[in-house]
């Protein structure tokens, strides 16, 4: 089955990405503090949204896989090698990126960033899925992983002292590293293995839409109990505490409710401006960056007041819309290879 919903959401994710970035790379310096925290706080919901689907993906395509008769081992396979094509496209997207940036370093090509964690989440999250056979397994290398990632990893991780004989880019896999890194393994890799959890429990219908609502409450009400309790570790709560986590993904839990009964009212065509900035959401992504931080708006970069990137986003928006119609059509789908893409 193809869950509109998701390609939906995912849409909802693209236009989240789209308006900080062209927000944070054109509105001039002086800024209203409460007014950008605001939209750094939307912002912010699109690259977990983006973990969280590919999670999902990877569920429901690799359940595809499987009703065409190929052997689960060869779907994985398929599947990982999906998150390697990632891994490497996210390193000729910074080598692009330097090629154009007159004063860019030949270092910043291995900065971790969003399509890397996402692509080598992928291969993890396709690894656990092979293995995720029943419900006592899907717990055992999906859930318990996710919460030692999330409770363990992440705290430890940022007091490790063996990251630091690391050069800073690769240290900055690991942890926050000043501006060496914009993305850590720990803990947004934890999203894409939940996700796939979730996308199990979607292939059982509306049944697993009502267990996910439920999972959302629970997963809120969980993370405003943990903001007072004790911990063994001393965490920021906006960056590395459990307890947001848990909150962020009730909430993300809740949209995916949100975003099926939505598109269950008002049924989304393939074409409709959302679904289609989801399914070409990585194409929206290589572009989108360039013209937002690029070369070819620089006369833009920290020159607009709020009013007018707010404007510039619209604008691009549509523009990323038109590009993205035309990409699918070119393509004969999204940029997603067959093995990908889940069954009508």
């Amino acid at each position: 089955m193809r869950l509109a919903s998701i390609d939906w959401l995912r849409g909802v994710a693209v236009l989240c990405m789209i308006l900080w970035h062209v927000v944070d790379a054109w509105t001039v310096p002086a800024r209203d503090p409460l007014t950008f925290a605001l939209l750094g706080f939307i912002g912010g919901w699109a690259a977990p949204l983006f973990l969280l689907l590919t999670g999902v993906s990877i569920a429901l395509a690799g359940d595809a896989q499987l009703r065409k008769g190929v052997d689960r081992g060869a779907a994985s396979r398929r599947l990982q090698k999906r998150g390697w094509q990632i891994f490497v496209l996210a390193h000729l997207f910074r080598f692009q990126a330097f090629l154009f940036n007159i004063n860019g370093r030949w270092n910043a090509i291995l900065k971790p960033d969003i399509l890397n964690i996402l692509g080598l989440g992928m291969v993890a999250g396709a690894i656990a899925w092979r293995r995720a056979t029943t419900p006592a397994r899907a717990v055992a290398w999906l859930a318990a992983p996710s919460i030692v990632i999330v409770a363990l990893l992440t705290p430890l991780a940022r007091r490790w002292w063996w990251p630091t004989l690391l050069h800073p880019r690769f240290e900055a896999y690991i942890r926050p590293v000043g501006n060496f890194g914009v993305f850590s393994l720990f803990p947004w890799i934890a999203l894409v293995l939940i996700g796939v959890l979730v996308g199990l429990e979607l292939l059982k219908g509306e049944r697993g839409f009502r267990t996910l609502a439920a999972a959302g409450l629970a997963c809120i009400a969980a993370g405003v109990i943990g903001m007072f309790l004790p911990t063994p570790f001393t965490t920021t709560f906006w960056a590395d505490s459990m307890s947001w986590f848990v909150i962020r993904l009730g909430l993300m839990l809740a949209m995916m409710v949100a975003a099926w009964l939505w598109t269950r009212r008002w049924p989304a065509q393939p074409g409709s401006p959302l679904v289609l900035l989801g399914r070409t959401s990585l194409f929206v992504y290589w572009v989108h960056v360039e013209l937002a931080y690029g070369a070819l708006s620089y006369p833009l970069h920290h020159a607009l007041s709020l009013t007018q990137s707010l404007a510039g986003f619209a604008m691009l928006t549509v523009l990323m819309y038109l590009l993205g119609t035309l990409w699918h059509r070119r393509s004969a789908g999204p940029l997603v290879p067959s093995h990908m893409r889940v069954a009508e």
